[in-house]
């Protein structure tokens, strides 16, 4: 990353930040607060990876294509909670069709748990939300989902039989999916909130079965605290903030 490029990705993580910071000054303890925070990342994220992705070649994700729905994905509360709620008002429709996404969540998670990431990519167990090659929870799907963007399917298919295959990734949305969910935990952090991520079916598991979680959370309970992922890695980020603040 050149100097200019640095310093343009501090001045958008900054600018980020404050954003996230007024969402949360003006709605610390209202429900809608974890639909703010998630519109804001989203839409920041969909509109900045598509102009820092300007000149790339077309993406090769599409419809029916699940090759990389059984990678590891690492959330954050809000977008946890957010996939949670949408489980829960959507479950009446996916019940008369004889899907029961609570269990098929738990049956998951409990599959995956403690695998690796190169161990969960060649196992092929798709996430729970796969249904007929299609992602029953697109519209919520989370920040770590929406920045994996592949340019060939077909480097992606021989990765995932095992061969000595690299998918060139777009650099352009996973430098934007990072700034923008490192901004979302900074405000959280400086928040007084629950702000480590965790992998996204455990934690959702969690709060799909806990009504309270959300609740709990946003009364600052380390709800997810005993699944947060690196600890190091936590501390780093922290000690990161803290540095670009006193910018």
């Amino acid at each position: 990353m050149t100097g200019d490029e640095e310093s343009g990705a501090q001045a958008f993580f900054l600018a980020l930040r404050d954003s996230f910071d007024r969402i949360l000054a003006a709605g610390r303890g209202d429900p809608r607060l974890v639909d703010a925070l998630t519109a804001q990342a989203f839409e920041c994220f969909e509109r900045n990876a598509e102009i820092q992705s300007e000149g790339q070649p077309d993406p090769a994700c599409s419809r029916g294509c699940d090759t990389c729905c059984c990678l590891h994905v690492s959330a954050t509360a809000p977008e946890i909670f957010l996939a949670a709620r949408f489980l829960r008002l959507t479950a009446p429709a996916f019940t008369r069709h004889g899907v029961d996404m609570a269990s098929k969540l738990t049956g998951a998670h409990e599959a995956t748990a403690g695998k690796s990431q190169q161990e969960r990519f060649s196992s092929c167990l798709l996430c729970p939300f796969i249904i007929g090659g299609a992602c029953a929870i697109y519209s919520v799907r989370t920040l770590a989902c929406r920045g994996h963007v592949s340019f060939d399917k077909e480097a992606c298919l021989a990765a995932a039989a095992g061969e000595d295959a690299e998918a060139p990734l777009s650099a352009a949305h996973r430098a934007v999916r990072s700034l923008v969910q490192s901004a979302l935990q900074a405000s959280l952090r400086d928040a007084g909130l629950d702000w480590g991520a965790c992998e996204f079916l455990a934690g959702l598991d969690r709060a799909l079965h806990d009504e309270n979680c959300e609740a709990r959370w946003l009364r600052g309970e380390p709800v997810f605290a005993d699944l947060h992922e690196d600890d190091a890695t936590a501390r780093d980020m922290a000690q990161t903030f803290d540095a670009l603040r006193s910018h």
